[in-house]
């Protein structure tokens, strides 16, 4: 995959997955937009949006948290507080324990609750709601009780005594454009839920993006538009298969606001890859492994470097080298890297 604007591949940034998620949806704005689009109607009619707001907890366990990202909302149903727990479940393969998970989730939240009123005799409703994409599609159970492994008649004899539990499912796994347009969402949460469900999938997501070029308008035309199309562009460079030099030409269509988008979006993953290839450490010092890091940037984006550019970069100081990596999203050539 050419994703990374930087070098080039997609393991280089954790998480693509959850930080365009976190960063749309943890806006009670796109968040609400998104529940009322995939809950019962009667059911989001209780519900006060007005209410919705941000919980800053996670309750994910560490050996999922790269496969899983989530959300929790406060929020007023009947009078009475509750809480909405949006689950972010992106692993290639279906989880056949998922009903188990997010109930153990529930219950971390129900205890997180207690220890705040130790004094409460009675628990907040929570409603579960998983956005599930992968290229497979969710091919597994929502309910609790059909994991059990009992024989029909049993379980139905036992039901008073068994956990009763579903959880609500939005399965962004091949949604057709006309499914999440017809959406009552906000422009910002309708292009993340297409770029989630295309992103890493797409066999041309440039295509997708010209699709959705109408929606891009909207977002970069709404409050905090370049940061918001800033996001959707760093997600397409770090997870699809698309040239930086294409997202750039998609910006120039879309007017000033989404080049300053581009730039933001390129400066920042630059900056990120740069830091992170000097982090992890190189064993030869880090001037040299600022050299071949340098040298990844340019052959990722020119597909070749001269022996003459090379020993040029090699006999830099350290902070010859950071200006040059700072220009290489912008450039044209190499040559105007290095003036």
């Amino acid at each position: 995959m050419i994703v990374d604007a930087a070098l080039g591949y997609a393991a280089v940034l954790p998480g693509p997955h959850d930080a365009l998620f976190r960063y749309v949806f943890s806006q009670p704005e796109h968040a609400a937009a998104e529940l009322r689009s995939v809950l019962p109607a009667t059911l989001g009619a209780r519900l006060d949006w007005s209410s919705l707001e941000l919980s800053p907890s996670s309750f994910i366990d560490e050996q999922l948290s790269e496969r899983q990202a989530d959300l929790l909302f406060t929020i007023r149903c009947d009078g009475r507080q509750a809480y909405v727990y949006v689950l972010l479940e992106h692993q290639s393969t279906n989880d056949p324990l998922m009903a188990f998970r997010v109930l153990r989730y529930i219950v971390r939240i129900w205890d997180a609750f207690l220890a705040e009123h130790p004094r409460s005799e009675r628990l907040p409703g929570i409603l579960p709601v998983v956005v599930h994409h992968s290229q497979r599609g969710w091919g597994t159970t929502t309910d609790l009780c059909s994991i059990i492994d009992l024989d029909a008649d049993t379980l139905a004899l036992l039901s008073a005594h068994v956990p009763q539990f579903r959880f609500v499912l939005d399965d962004l796994s091949g949604a057709r454009d006309d499914a999440l347009r017809e959406r009552s969402l906000t422009a910002l949460g309708r292009a993340a839920l297409m770029l989630l469900s295309r992103g890493r999938m797409s066999a041309d997501l440039l295509a997708d993006l010209l699709r959705w070029h109408d929606v891009l308008d909207q977002v970069v035309a709404a409050r905090n538009g370049v940061e918001a199309l800033a996001a959707l562009l760093e997600y397409a460079f770090r997870v699809g298969e698309v040239l930086p030099e294409q997202l750039r030409e998609l910006a120039v269509g879309l007017g000033p606001a989404a080049q300053e988008a581009y730039m933001t979006a390129a400066q920042r993953l630059t900056a990120e890859s740069y830091a992170r290839g000097i982090a992890e450490g190189k064993a030869e010092g880090k001037a040299e492994g600022k050299a071949e890091l340098l040298l990844r940037l340019l052959l990722s984006k020119f597909g070749a470097v001269t022996d003459a550019t090379r020993d040029e970069i090699l006999k830099a100081s350290p902070e010859r080298m950071d200006v040059w990596a700072e220009r290489v999203l912008t450039a044209t050539s190499i040559e105007e890297i290095l003036a």
